[in-house]
């Protein structure tokens, strides 16, 4: 259950501020973003292995804020112009991430084996999805779903 939850909470980070209009290089972007991956994921590694679905539901309270968080913190980011429609896509399966952790809460505090297992496979989907972007955008460890 804990690699389902983990997977769900995983979110990919970006950052940054260069350029007349606030925009980042490619290289920028990607050292912003993975910092904050890396930030992030440490965050929501921290987060107790839970052993019941009641146990799941409170740690998705605690991984929620963490992620939101996240996603504000790379949404504050300006990619370079040809990057932006890819990042957009990148940052609403971000989004979709965090909705998916309250949707995993709900069904978890609802004692839904079966809603949070479908969630967690379709948070996998989402995060694979994700990824491929990351890398897309020249992103390393926000490309990654291992050990998050």
């Amino acid at each position: 259950m804990r690699a389902a939850a983990v997977a769900l909470l995983a979110l990919a980070l970006v950052a940054g501020c260069s350029g007349g209009d606030g925009r980042l290089s490619k290289e920028e972007y990607a050292q912003q973003a993975d910092a904050l991956c890396t930030k992030y994921d440490a965050e929501l590694e921290k987060l107790p292995s839970p052993t019941t679905l009641e146990a799941l539901a409170r740690m998705a309270v605690q991984a929620k804020a963490i992620a939101g968080e996240g996603a504000a913190k790379l949404r504050a980011l300006k990619p370079p112009e040809e990057l932006q429609k890819q990042a957009d896509a990148w940052l609403a399966l971000n989004d979709q991430n965090v909705t998916d952790i309250e949707a995993m809460r709900k069904a978890a505090a609802a004692n839904d084996r079966v809603k949070v297992q479908e969630i967690a496979r379709d948070a996998s989907r989402n995060e694979a999805k994700a990824d491929e972007l990351a890398r897309k955008l020249g992103l390393k460890s926000c490309a990654s779903s291992t050990g998050r």
